[in-house]
Order: structure tokens, then sequence, then C-alpha cells
């Protein structure tokens, strides 16, 4: 939580409790139900508005399939989609969970090459009997190369905050291009997500037919 929202949110409750006090004093019932109302419509609509890192998550519904047969299908998967798979997976639950990291290729226009590189994120998949489901999350952003300026922009958020000092960027240089890396950012991490969750459904189905065909 940014300086500025920790110092709204602490002047909040100190005004609330002040005006508790008074209502106290002069027996006021009306009043306090009132504040209490107005606060927690204030403090609901504070947190609502604050912004979350980007993720995506997809459950894929496979009846008739253990979480077993889920589970090694998808093991397969990823063994499949990236060269290097024991690299990038990560197999601490057997049957239970697997997870995984890549990336994408982050390019840009000429104005906006210094940020030009890289998208890491993050795969995690759960699985049950006859479901599972795929999460995408913790998109970073890794510059192909050192700039003048702090061209890391870190996550992406899954909406622009009007000042984006709440998600710690400052500067002129980097907050327009922490806008350019959101605004062609999130359609490439989307698109991913998209076309990976398809792949991994496809892939599993495709396994359970040629396994019905022998």
């Amino acid at each position: 939580m940014s300086t500025k929202r920790f110092f709204i949110l602490t002047f909040s409750y100190s005004y609330y409790i002040f005006c508790i006090f008074v209502a106290i004093l002069t027996k006021n019932i009306v009043y306090m139900k009132k504040l209490r109302l107005l606060l927690l419509t204030a403090f609901v609509a504070f947190t609502c508005s604050a912004q979350k890192p980007l993720s995506y998550t997809k459950v894929i519904q496979k009846e008739g399939m253990t979480a077993q047969q889920l589970y090694e299908a998808s093991k397969n998967w990823f063994a499949r989609t990236y060269v290097d798979s024991k690299a990038v997976m990560r197999d601490a639950t057997p049957g239970k969970e697997l997870t995984g990291k890549g990336k994408l290729v982050f390019s840009t226009n000429m104005m906006y090459s210094s940020i030009q590189g890289y998208i890491g994120y993050l795969i995690d998949i759960q699985f049950k009997d006859g479901r599972l489901k795929f999460t995408m999350s913790d998109f970073r952003h890794d510059p192909s190369h050192e700039a003048k300026y702090n061209n890391h922009m870190g996550v992406l958020v899954d909406s622009l905050p009007k000042d984006l000092k709440d998600i710690g960027i400052e500067g002129m240089n980097r907050k327009a291009s922490y806008k350019y890396y959101f605004k062609n950012g999130v359609p490439l991490c989307e698109k991913q997500f998209n076309e990976l969750s398809k792949s991994l459904e496809e892939f599993i189905d495709k396994r359970d037919e040629t396994k019905d065909e022998w």
C-alpha cells in the first residue's frame, strides 16, 4: 500500500473514532449508525479501487479422468510445450499441482525501445478428479538492456491507477513507459494465456482419444 493510501485510510479511521466519541457523548445512536454505514461504504470503495497483479484463471472440465491422469497429461504437455521443461517446471506436490515459469518476447516501437525485452510469467495447474485449474500470474517485465533510467517496469497490474505512484512508478520516463507497457503488455499476456490453456485442453483431449482407440 502506498504512503498516500495509508494516510487516507488512517485519517478516515481516526475521524470515525472521533465521531463515535462525539456520538456517545451526545447519545445520538442514529448518528452512530449513519457514521458506521458511511465508513463501511468508503472502505469498500477504497479497497476495490486498489490495483491487483494481473492474473488469468480457467477451470477445464474433463469428466471421467482422475486427478492423477490429468496430472500426468499436463506434465507431458509441459514437456512438449517448453524446450527445457525440467528448467521451467516444478513438481513439488506430485499428482496435485504443477508449477512452471515462462516468458514472452515484448517488442516495442522505436520510441519505447528502452523497455524492449521480455515478460516473465508463472503457471500453476491444480488437479481434482474431473477437472483442473489453469492459472497464469506474476507477469513481470525484464528489459533486454539497461537504460539511463530505471527501465524495469515490474509487475503488470489489472488496471491503471490514476496516480502511478500508487504502484511505485515515479518519474516522467517511467510513467510514460509503464503506460505503454500496460497498454501493449496486457493484451499480449491475455493472448498467451488463451493459447496455452487451449493448447493444454486440446493436448489432454487428444491423449484421451488416442487411449480409447487402442
